[in-house]
């Protein structure tokens, strides 16, 4: 397995915040459940099977991991939105995508058109390009972005769940900050901070090989116990259960966001 990320370029890094693609290897099983490590955010993805058909889909935050069954020669892209950004670029309700997967032939039919043009790719970097160029017209016609939600999304990630609500400076009370993170971004300022947080836990006991002891002291967590909860409440598994998956996944370029 091979999951991987790249940034987009200047013109769209104020609306997307990564480019991703996963897919399956020839050594790997022909068809199992994965996981998907929840990140707060929305996404568009994009399913392209050997056939050549493609399923287009906007996956909404999610409190819990995402549970689905991938295939080998199926090639699995997708553009991550940042929290306050999608709503500017797409028109759409982030609120409305919260706990769903919803196809865009039936909600977006005309960014479904547009996607087309993202069949072919046959890496991220090829689908990034594709993607840039057929949501031109929406970036051209793009509305401002909720700037006090992404200054606030940026805060709560870098605070990494620790701390009160970072809002003092930001020209708004908190109440309605947090009214307006849930209608841009689908979730509470709370539980996306929450979220970031797991995210980057799992990143430092994979990718930086941490002890579950020294991930769960550095990002928080009160204790081991509280870290091995939160991670069952997500994924439903335990610490060292999620990292013998998660080590089984190569991870190229991903941030540490």
């Amino acid at each position: 397995m091979r999951y991987e990320e790249r940034p987009p370029s200047l013109e769209y890094a104020p609306y997307i915040e990564r480019f991703w693609r996963f897919s399956v290897d020839d050594h790997d099983p022909p068809a199992f459940e994965h996981v998907i490590v929840p990140d707060g955010t929305i996404s568009l993805a994009v399913i392209v099977i050997p056939t050549g058909q493609a399923f287009f889909n906007w996956v909404g935050p999610s409190a819990q991991a995402i549970r689905t069954e991938v295939h080998q020669g199926v090639r699995y892209f997708g553009a991550r939105f940042h929290a306050g950004a999608f709503r500017a670029l797409t028109g759409l309700e982030a609120a409305a995508l919260a706990e769903r997967v919803l196809p865009l032939a039936v909600v977006s039919p005309d960014w479904a058109a547009a996607m087309q043009a993202c069949v072919g790719a046959t890496d991220l970097t090829d689908f990034a390009d594709c993607f840039e160029q057929a949501a031109q017209p929406w970036l051209d016609s793009a509305g401002p972005r909720d700037e006090a939600v992404c200054e606030l999304a940026r805060r709560l990630i870098a605070a990494d769940g620790e701390g009160a609500l970072p809002v003092h400076d930001l020209g708004v009370s908190e109440r309605h900050l947090r009214r307006r993170f849930v209608r841009e971004a689908g979730l509470s300022p709370k539980l996306f901070s929450r979220l970031r947080r797991v995210r980057r836990a799992c990143i430092d006991l994979v990718l930086h090989a941490q002890a579950k002891a020294a991930v769960s002291a550095d990002h928080g967590y009160a204790d081991q116990p509280h870290f091995t909860r939160e991670l069952k409440a997500v994924f439903g598994l335990s610490p060292e259960m999620l990292k013998q998956y998660l080590e089984q996944i190569r991870h190229i370029d991903v941030g540490n966001i």
